[in-house]
């Protein structure tokens, strides 16, 4: 076990322990080592990856050996492998740069243990070594900058700090659209790929331009959920919120003549030259009963004009599972009829969506990063799908994640700049 301050571990070859096999495959976060001994969370990434011991932490290995033996899974894998605890800190003989955790929390771990079956093409999502992290202070004045730009809500102040890839142009034109034309789009994309902010963006150029009246229900605020997850948005909640936001009439009680209150009040709207278009945010949390019945309100028309829109915002794992008809072969009239567009990383453009991120806060992009380390990171966030398709795993909010991790392990390093060796040390 190697003692050196960070600088030197720098130089130290990639040469995994055991201890990162079972972290791994035990689904024990680095951050949850770097806490039992008592270590930074780049110090336990480098001990783990490069077998550096931190000179001022001397009981570290010891705090980690008892930390592992309390923890069940973890006792369970060393007697598996009839191995002793001391053992963890020997070279592993091999690469573990491309393995991702076997569960990041119990909850994923009980789901595993009960033989669950998994979808694998529902579940691109990079379990990350990396837990989401901010710059530091320190890493701040390392990198002369006087903000994180990557941290909201200072990433987002304006549409000109949207970055906009041919993909989002894409998204952005699919919902003007379906908004202007009667459209019925569901907008899919993972945790943190951009959805709110594009959403944000298109009812602002939507207000801007006139002509279209958005219905917007308040799902976080005004529903709860049930024990499953699901919103108890229903269909006659639904229908109160069209009718509260296009007039101050008071809605009825009953639902079948609120529904003839809602469907007259958007045929007047139509007549006086607006479209109206339904925004159902987290969409993926409705229940199927409500999903089934946005059909019925798309049907609505005034000769072909359809008077209400329907753009569904939701996580992309979900919505894939809500939409497929062999799950649900009751929703089949409804699936048929949604336009789906979702959003994809940002793989090819991640050299310019870094490039825009650190202009905004005066720094030059080779100040902080190089060519290398763009394409390594670009590397590390490209998995593959059930095909073995190539599909990329760089959505925003993990860009941000892996960039400010790697600043922090540069500024602690004393590294100029992030490098290659840092991005693959993470």
């Amino acid at each position: 076990m190697a003692k050196a301050n960070p600088a030197l571990a720098y130089t130290m070859k990639f040469r995994p322990l055991v201890l990162k096999e079972l972290l791994l495959e035990c689904g024990i976060s680095q951050t949850e080592v770097a806490k039992a001994a008592g270590i930074s969370r780049p110090s336990a990434n480098l001990l783990v990856n490069r077998g550096y011991m931190p000179s001022d932490a001397p009981n570290a290995k010891r705090e980690i050996e008892q930390m592992l033996q309390k923890h069940s899974r973890a006792s369970h894998w060393l007697i598996n492998r009839g191995l002793r605890v001391e053992k963890v800190w020997e070279p592993l003989g091999k690469s573990l740069r491309n393995w991702n955790p076997a569960a990041d929390n119990q909850k994923q771990w009980a789901t595993r243990r009960k033989n669950a079956l998994v979808q694998r093409d529902l579940e691109h999502i990079i379990q990350l070594e990396v837990e989401m992290e901010s710059v530091k202070p320190e890493t701040l004045r390392h990198f002369k900058l006087f903000r994180d730009p990557f941290k909201a809500p200072y990433d987002v102040q304006k549409d000109g700090d949207i970055y906009m890839s041919e993909d989002h142009l894409y998204i952005e034109a699919a919902m003007k659209d379906a908004a202007t034309n009667g459209g019925f789009l569901a907008v899919i994309g993972e945790v943190g790929s951009g959805k709110t902010i594009i959403l944000k963006k298109v009812i602002g150029q939507l207000k801007k331009d006139g002509g279209i009246h958005i219905i917007a229900p308040r799902s976080r605020l005004d529903c709860t959920m049930d024990r499953t997850g699901s919103s108890k948005i229903t269909p006659g909640k639904l229908i109160d919120a069209i009718i509260r936001d296009i007039s101050d009439q008071r809605v009825d009680t009953r639902l079948e003549h609120k529904a003839r209150q809602m469907e007259q009040l958007l045929l007047d709207r139509s007549q006086q030259g607006y479209q109206s278009v339904l925004i159902i945010d987290e969409a993926h949390s409705l229940q199927l009963n409500t999903f089934k019945y946005l059909k019925r309100f798309w049907e609505l028309e005034d000769g072909y004009k359809k008077l209400l829109a329907i753009i569904l915002i939701g996580q992309a794992a979900e919505m894939k599972r809500m939409l497929d008809e062999e799950l649900h072969p009751e929703l089949r009239e409804v699936i048929r009829r949604i336009q789906v567009a979702e959003i994809r990383g940002l793989n090819g453009d991640l050299r310019d969506y870094l490039a825009l991120k650190l202009r905004r806060v005066n720094v030059k992009l080779e100040d902080v990063i190089d060519e290398d380390a763009i394409k390594a990171l670009s590397r590390r966030l490209t998995g593959t799908d059930g095909r073995e398709r190539p599909v990329s795993h760089a959505y925003p909010l993990t860009v941000h994640s892996y960039m400010a991790a790697a600043m922090n392990l540069a500024c602690q390093m004393g590294e100029k700049r992030v490098t290659e060796s840092v991005i693959m040390g993470l």
